[in-house]
């Protein structure tokens, strides 16, 4: 039912690329000010927007080799919870017991003598 998974990007990585995404579609499109406008452009706003992305640009760059490692060992730590519990089709679904314990039972018991 469940196969290995491979995570290819560290916590939050998801967010990170969509809100980059954002950032650089909100960079490419023109203001609405400038389209249909008589007004000559404003050289300083160009200028200044141009900074902005630059420095956006930067700072997710700084941010994305910040959480690679993280990622690495998110990756790491999910191929072994993986690899320990094996097929999860094996388990019966989650049961809270009223001491607020959860108990993950499998369908069938493992054999006495059986080395997890």
């Amino acid at each position: 039912m469940f196969a290995r998974t491979q995570i290819r990007s560290g916590p939050g990585a998801w967010a990170l690329a969509a809100t980059l995404a954002l950032a650089l579609a909100l960079a490419a499109t023109p203001l609405a000010a400038q389209e249909g406008s008589d007004r000559p452009a404003n050289p300083d706003l160009a200028e200044g927007a141009e900074m902005l992305s630059q420095g956006l640009k930067k700072l997710f760059r700084g941010l994305m080799d910040e959480l690679e490692p993280a990622g690495e060992a998110a990756e790491q730590g999910w191929n072994d919870l993986v690899d320990w519990l094996g097929d999860l089709s094996a388990y019966e679904a989650p049961e809270r017991l009223p001491n607020g314990d959860i108990l993950i039972r499998r369908k069938e018991p493992l054999a006495p003598g059986t080395d997890l």
